[in-house]
């Protein structure tokens, strides 16, 4: 049997391959999932959900599809792609408890137009 990645899929995939499975579901434009952060930095990205924990879940799922995923504790997951991007899930993030997925793209040689950035889920307003 050959070698398996994240999501079951058959082969390495890199970012640029999931963005139209993950902006299918997920507000994205110009390289950012999402909305601005109300911290300033275009870097940070909030996307709101009813079940905030949930939704970052399936984005993971569907951003990192492919990739070679590394548990590193029950917080943590890693998942390397093949053009280099390493995307990181947070179940609970240091800076203000939401779930959080880290787009680290400086490695990266086909991101499809994905920005590194980092995306908080937040609870929804009902």
């Amino acid at each position: 049997m050959g070698t398996t990645y994240k999501g079951n899929s058959v082969y390495f995939r890199s970012v640029g391959q999931n963005v139209l499975i993950t902006s299918s579901k997920y507000d994205y434009s110009k390289g950012f999932f999402g909305e601005n952060s109300k911290h300033g930095k275009e870097r940070t990205r909030n996307i709101a959900a009813p079940d905030n924990m949930a939704a970052a879940k399936d984005f993971y799922d569907k951003i990192a599809f492919g990739g070679k995923e590394q548990i590193i504790n029950e917080n943590m997951r890693i998942t390397r792609m093949a053009d280099g991007t390493v995307i990181t899930m947070r179940k609970v993030s240091s800076s203000d408890g939401t779930p959080v997925v880290d787009i680290n793209i400086k490695p990266s040689k086909h991101t499809g137009g994905v920005k590194g950035q980092k995306i908080h889920f937040v609870q929804e307003d009902e």
